[in-house]
């Protein structure tokens, strides 16, 4: 059994062609129990994408991918917690100076709680330092049936498992030409002028779980870790329920002064500059 966890909607702006009730059709239509999210430095599809999961019957899997110098990290929360966590690691990022800047391992570190890490190795460095921070809760990508063995032989020394996983932008491999345009369009960049990642025909579709079968025949055990990984992200996410920070009130006040004190302070604080 297979599922896709790395998907990405029209909320990776200029990444993908498919809307969050696009993507669940197709896995419904794939008999896929679960289904993982995992938009670029963004959740603003997940309620979207919730209600979607609920009327097919799918588990949703909420997370999100994030850059760390040479390439994204997928992060999944477990429970409500961990979604809070991603949250506010997703709007921190947004809050920096520079919110393109990958993100260091000591900035993700205080968000990391009831998160689950995916990444594709890039080196055993960056690996073990992950491993540090998200322990039994980190997973080794692979998404090219070439990589297996290194990856599998790195997962062996550092005892961390391996899971299958296939980046999803468009429903078939036809539709890549549409993706070269779009990655045009984003990067501001003439198809010609694209790197060749951007413009090789790559396995980026939502691809059957024969297809994922077929592919890597040698590595059943990591098709099946999607299924794991979706056993550890079962939670119900409230919907349709507000949930307003707490704010301490000073004793003897109440919170509209406060409010008030602190309209006033940041009117001020704007004139002196």
């Amino acid at each position: 059994m297979f599922i896709h966890l790395t998907t990405h909607s029209t909320y990776s702006f200029q990444e993908s062609l498919l809307s969050p009730a696009e993507l669940v059709q197709a896995a419904y239509e794939q008999n896929m129990p679960a289904l993982g999210l995992t938009d670029h430095f963004m959740l603003t599809g997940t309620v979207e994408f919730v209600r979607a999961c609920k009327e097919a019957g799918i588990q949703p899997i909420l997370g999100a991918e994030i850059d760390l110098e040479h390439g994204r990290l997928a992060l999944y929360a477990q429970s409500v917690e961990g979604w809070a966590n991603l949250c506010r690691l997703v709007s921190a990022l947004a809050l920096r100076e520079d919110p393109h800047a990958p993100c260091s391992t000591d900035f993700l570190e205080p968000f990391s709680k009831d998160l689950i890490a995916l990444r594709v190795p890039q080196s055993e460095e960056t690996a073990f330092q992950l491993k540090q921070i998200f322990n039994d809760r980190l997973y080794l990508a692979l998404q090219d049936p070439a990589a297996g063995l290194p990856t599998a032989n790195l997962g062996r020394r550092l005892g961390i498992p391996v899971v299958v996983t296939q980046p999803v932008y468009c429903l078939d491999p036809q539709q890549t030409n549409l993706l070269r345009t779009l990655s045009s369009i984003r990067t501001n960049t003439p198809i010609s002028h694209l790197p060749e990642e951007k413009t090789t025909n790559r396995n980026v579709h939502f691809a059957s779980e024969g297809e994922m079968l077929a592919r890597f025949s040698g590595f059943r055990a990591g098709l099946e870790k999607t299924l794991e990984i979706a056993e550890r992200c079962q939670f119900d996410l409230p919907l349709d329920k507000p949930n307003m920070p707490k704010v301490d009130i000073p004793e003897g006040m109440v919170p509209t002064q406060v409010l008030r004190e602190k309209a006033e302070a940041g009117a001020c604080s704007g004139k002196a500059t």
